[in-house]
C-alpha cells in the first residue's frame, strides 16, 4: 500500500514499505525529531527569491491597497519569550498589516491533552476573540539542543497541521534571531526562500503577513472540496459509527474507535462524478489510519457516513504520482470490474480532487527541484490528490478461525490470477494490510494503487515495489528485478505464514521472525546505499525451518507445508544457473521452466480448495493472542506514501513510512542500524526490519534555527460548536545575537525553471 525507498539521500530507485503490528494510537507517539528530519531530507528546495515566492504563491488579483508600514525592531528587545510574542502582536496590530486576523499568545491557554502547542496564533477576525479554553489541536513546545531538533520541531508542527486539517499546502515563517525565511509546504516537500532581516527589512515580513491575511481559505492552502458538517450531519455520523463499533462487542477492529475522536473537526467531503455530474457528500472526522509524516502520499483512511445512501463506507484520501505509466486507483478498479476480476472490494466512487477552478489539486515543490536546498534533492515528482470510496471491509487480523485464513489466501490467489490473465494487471503490493475481509469474513484483495499494466515498459516493472516484510526473495536480492506474477504469489505465501504464526498455535515456539525482518545494506563510493535481504527466507525454505512447523490445526499445517515446498522447489531451480558450462545451460533451462509454471497458480488454488474441503477443521474459533509482540523501540519511523492506502493499513502507502524502506521515492543519507517500528493502517502489529538510520541532513540555515515560526491554519472544535479556523503564527525562543547567521555559506537565491503549462 505504500511506496517506500531506503532511508538514504541518494538511493537507487525502489519503492517498498514496511508494515507493523501495534494496537495503540498511530499518531500517539513520542516524536523523534531526528527521524522527521531524516524522512524529509532531500525534500527542501530553494532558496528562491522572496519576490518570486510571493508573486506565485501569494498573488492577490485586483489588489489596490498598499502594504502598511511596520516596525518589528521591538520584537528582539524583550527579556522573555512572552515579551517577544507580545511585541510582535503589538507591531502587527499597530501597523494594521493583518486587518482580517486577530493574534493571540497561546501560552495562557491550558490544554492538558496536547503535547504540541503553538506559542502564538492568528485567528480569523470574523470569528471574534478566541476563548481561554479554545481547543487548539496543536502547538509548539520549547526544546533545547542542536539545529536538527528545531528543524524536526518545525516539521512536527507541519505534520500535525496537515494531519488535523484537509489541506493542499501550508505556509511557515521560520526565523533565527533577526533573520527569517518563508516556506511553502506540500506533499512533495517544502519551497524555501532566501533569508531576509525582518528588523532591517520589515517591509518583506509586512508584505507577507498582509498578503496572507487577504487570501481566502483556498489561497492559504485549505481544500476547497471540504467544509464543516452541519449539526444534523454530525449527529447522524456519530450515531452510525457508534452503533457500528458496538456491533463488534469487545473485539473491535484496530483503530476504528479513533474515528469518533472529538479533538478533530467533523467535516463534509464533496464529490462530483466526472462521468455523470452526480454530486455526493461524505461525513468524516478523524482518520483511523494515516501516515504521521508531512511529505509523501499522505494516505488517510476514514470511516465515512454517506449522506445520500445513508450508510457507512470507507473513504481513502491519498496523493498519487502523476505518471502516464501508472494506473490511478480508480482506473485500476475500473479495469478489474471490466474483466470481472473476483475478490476485490466494491468501489462506489473515485476521482482526482479538483480546486475551485476545476484544475486537479497537485503538488508544486517538484517545480523547483532544480534548486536543491543545501544538498541534492530527492527524486521529486508531481502528485495529484485522489479519493476513492468503497464498501467497508475488515483487516485480516479480524479472522476468527484458521479456515478463514486459508480461504482468504485462496481468494487472493484467484484475484491475482484473474487480474494477471484477464485484466493484464499486476497488484505489486501483497501484504497483511492489503488482504482483507468483507462483511462475511471472506478474503478480498484491496489497495490496487500500486497496480501496473503488463504492457508498460520493463523499466517501470523493474522498480522494487511492495512491503519489505513480504517481498519475494528475488526482489529482496535485486533492486532492479522486473516485477512478475510469481513475486506476488510468493508475497502471498509470506503473508500466509506470517499471519498463521501470529494468530494460531504452533510448535516450535518461538519461530525466528527475523526471516521477515532481515535487511542489510551496501554503500557505494558516491554515498548511495543499497538495501538487500532474502537470505534468511531462502534458508528457512531450504533448511526445513518452515516444514518443521506444526500447527494445532492439521489442515493449516498441510497448507503451509505444501505452499512452502512449492517455493522451495522454485528457488532451488536457480542452483547452478550462473555457471557458463553445459550444466549451467541445463540449470538455466530448468529455471526458465520453473518460471513459466509459476505464471499459472491454478494448481495451487486447486490444492487449497481440496484442503478447504477437509472435514477436520476446528468447529470453534481457534485464533489466539499474538505470541510475537512488537519489539519496543523509542520511536517509529515513517509514511508515503506511501505506507498505507487501504482500509487496513496505517502506513501502507505514502511515499513516506518507516523503513528499510522509507516510504518514499526519496530519502536521506544513512548510517548505523537499529530496529524500528511502524504501523500498518489496519492497526495490525508489525515489526519493522532492521534498517540503516540516516544521519539527518537538514537544510543548511534552517537546520541551525533555535526555533521556527510556522504560519498556519489550525482547527478547533469547542463543546460541539462548529470548528473555527486559526491562522497560527508560532514564535519560539530566540537566539542571542550572533549565535546564528543565515548568511553563512548560504546558497544564492535563484529563479526556478518552471515547466511550460
Amino acid at each position: 500500500m505504500a511506496d517506500v525507498a531506503p532511508p538514504i539521500q541518494h538511493s537507487t530507485s525502489q519503492v517498498v514499505h514496511p508494515e507493523i503490528h501495534d494496537h495503540g494510537d498511530p499518531m500517539d507517539i513520542r516524536v523523534d525529531h531526528k527521524y522527521l528530519c531524516m524522512e524529509t531530507a532531500g525534500s527542501f528546495v530553494g532558496p528562491v527569491l522572496v519576490k518570486e515566492f510571493m508573486k506565485r504563491f501569494l498573488n492577490i488579483p485586483g489588489r489596490r491597497r498598499k502594504t502598511p508600514r511596520a516596525d518589528f525592531s521591538n520584537v528582539l528587545k524583550g527579556t522573555s519569550n512572552a515579551d517577544m510574542y507580545d511585541s510582535l502582536i503589538s507591531a502587527i496590530k499597530k501597523s494594521k498589516i493583518c486587518p482580517r486576523m486577530v493574534f493571540r499568545r497561546l501560552s495562557s491557554i491550558t490544554q492538558d491533552d496536547m503535547a504540541l502547542r503553538p506559542d502564538l496564533a492568528g485567528f480569523d477576525a470574523k470569528d471574534g476573540e478566541p476563548s481561554d479554553n479554545a481547543n487548539i489541536w496543536e502547538g509548539l513546545r520549547e526544546s533545547e539542543g542542536g539545529g536538527t531538533k528545531f528543524l524536526g520541531q518545525m516539521i512536527h508542527y507541519v505534520r500535525e497541521q496537515m494531519s488535523h486539517q484537509h489541506r493542499v499546502f501550508m505556509f511557515s515563517l521560520h526565523t533565527v534571531h533577526d533573520s527569517a525565511r518563508l516556506i511553502r509546504w506540500d506533499r512533495m516537500g517544502a519551497i524555501v526562500t532566501e533569508a531576509f532581516n525582518f528588523v532591517l527589512q520589515p517591509q518583506i515580513l509586512a508584505e507577507f503577513l498582509f498578503r496572507f491575511s487577504l487570501l481566502g481559505p483556498e489561497g492559504r492552502g485549505l481544500d476547497s472540496s471540504v467544509e464543516l458538517a452541519g449539526p444534523e450531519e454530525c449527529h447522524e455520523f456519530t450515531e452510525a459509527v457508534a452503533n457500528y463499533l458496538d456491533s463488534f462487542g469487545e473485539r473491535k477492529p484496530p483503530h476504528f474507535d479513533s474515528t469518533l475522536d472529538t479533538s478533530y473537526p467533523t467535516c463534509k467531503i464533496l464529490f462530483c462524478d466526472s462521468c455523470n455530474g452526480e454530486r455526493s457528500s461524505f461525513i468524516v472526522r478523524r482518520p483511523f489510519s494515516e501516515i504521521p509524516f508531512p511529505c509523501g502520499r499522505a494516505t488517510r483512511g476514514y470511516i465515512a457516513w454517506d449522506v445520500g445512501r445513508k450508510k457507512l463506507v470507507f473513504l481513502k484520501d491519498t496523493w498519487r504520482p502523476e505518471e502516464s505509466s501508472r494506473l490511478s486507483e480508480k482506473e485500476a478498479y475500473e479495469t478489474l470490474a471490466e474483466h470481472k476480476v473476483p475478490y476485490v472490494p466494491t468501489f462506489l466512487i473515485a476521482e482526482d480532487v479538483r480546486s475551485s477552478t476545476g484544475e486537479p489539486q497537485r503538488t508544486m515543490t517538484q517545480d523547483y527541484s532544480d534548486i536543491p536546498f543545501g544538498s541534492r534533492c530527492a527524486h521529486l515528482r508531481p502528485h495529484i490528490h485522489h479519493r476513492i470510496v468503497q464498501e467497508l471491509a475488515l483487516p485480516l487480523v479480524m479472522m476468527r478461525r484458521s479456515k478463514q485464513l486459508v480461504q482468504a489466501i485462496r481468494n487472493t490467489l484467484v484475484a491475482i490470477q484473474a487480474a494477471y490473465q484477464d485484466a493484464k494487471v499486476l497488484h505489486r503490493d501483497i501484504s497483511m494490510g492489503n488482504i482483507m475481509l468483507d462483511s462475511n469474513l471472506n478474503g478480498i484483495l484491496n489497495d490496487w494503487d500500486r497496480a501496473i499494466r503488463l504492457s508498460v515498459s520493463e523499466e517501470h516493472h523493474a522498480a522494487r515495489t511492495g512491503t519489505w516484510r513480504f517481498l519475494s526473495i528475488e526482489q529482496l536480492r535485486s533492486e532492479t528485478k522486473a516485477h512478475e506474477i510469481h513475486d506476488d504469489l510468493e508475497s502471498c505465501f509470506w503473508v500466509f505464514l506470517y499471519a498463521a504464526l501470529h494468530h494460531f498455535r504452533h510448535q516450535p515456539v518461538p519461530f525466528d521472525m527475523y526471516v521477515f525482518e532481515e535487511v542489510w545494506d551496501r554503500k557505494d563510493k558516491d554515498g548511495t546505499i543499497h538495501f538487500f535481504g532474502g537470505g534468511w527466507k531462502r534458508a528457512a525454505l531450504s533448511l526445513g525451518q518452515i516444514t518443521d512447523l506444526k500447527f494445532d490445526c492439521a489442515p493449516l499445517t498441510e497448507a503451509i507445508h505444501h505452499v512452502s515446498s512449492i517455493f522451495e522447489e522454485f528457488h532451488g531451480s536457480a542452483a547452478g544457473s550462473s555457471s557458463s558450462d553445459y550444466f549451467g545451460m541445463r540449470a538455466r533451462a530448468a529455471r526458465a521452466k520453473a518460471h513459466a509454471e509459476m505464471e499459472d497458480p491454478s494448481p495451487l488454488i486447486k490444492f487449497l480448495d481440496a484442503v478447504l474441503d477437509r472435514e477436520d477443521w476446528p468447529q470453534e474459533d481457534d485464533a489466539v493472542f499474538d505470541p510475537y509482540p512488537p519489539p519496543k523501540v523509542q520511536s517509529p519511523r515513517k509514511e508515503e506514501e506511501d505506507s498505507y492506502s487501504g482500509q487496513n493499513s496505517l502506513y501502507n502507502n505514502s511515499d513516506h513510512s518507516p523503513s528499510p524502506i522509507a516510504n518514499s521515492d526519496k530519502a536521506p543519507e544513512a548510517c548505523d542500524s537499529q530496529p524500528l517500528i511502524s504501523e500498518d493502517r489496519l492497526g495490525y502489529t508489525k515489526h519493522d526490519a532492521m534498517i540503516s538510520q540516516p544521519q539527518p541532513t537538514a537544510p543548511q540555515a534552517v537546520a541551525v534555527a533555535e526555533y521556527s515560526f510556522p504560519l498556519a491554519l489550525t482547527s478547533e472544535q469547542m463543546n460541539g460548536k462548529p470548528s473555527r479556523t486559526c491562522d497560527a503564527t508560532c514564535i519560539g525562543k530566540r537566539l542571542a545575537p550572533g549565535s546564528a547567521d543565515y548568511a553563512t555559506d548560504e546558497p544564492k537565491a535563484k529563479l526556478p525553471k518552471l515547466a511550460t503549462p
